[in-house]
């Protein structure tokens, strides 16, 4: 059985790491942020759901490591190669390729850890 507390922890942490997708997804493709902020909470709560059914014994701090780094991560980048994410000017593509950049380094400078906890 899935704790409700750890679910919380392990949805507001994937979040974080959403954040730097959704929001300025939002932004440029002019849609409401209420709308996309429903869709990535219910995203990060399925695969919260799904890590913890998975793993009961998940480590719950590797998981805000992780969304911390990306989030890090994906602004830094950002702001390394000048696509505007804070001032608005970054396309969707720009976005989306810099915030899956930002996954799969953070994913591959700790793999043995993912593998470990993706192991049941």
């Amino acid at each position: 059985m899935v704790s409700g507390f750890r679910l919380v922890s392990v949805t507001l942490a994937l979040n974080l790491a959403l954040v730097t997708l959704v929001g300025p997804l939002a932004d440029t493709l002019g849609v409401t942020g209420l709308r996309w902020s429903v869709v990535a909470i219910a995203v990060s709560l399925a695969l919260g759901f799904a890590l913890l059914s998975h793993n009961s014994e998940l480590y719950v701090d590797g998981v805000w490591h992780f969304g911390f780094l990306v989030f890090l991560l994906s602004i830094g980048v950002h702001t390394i190669v000048g696509t505007g994410l804070t001032s608005g000017d970054a396309t969707a593509t720009e976005i989306t390729v810099v915030w899956l950049f930002a996954v799969v380094a953070v994913l591959v400078a700790f793999k043995e850890t993912v593998r470990e906890q993706l192991r049941a």
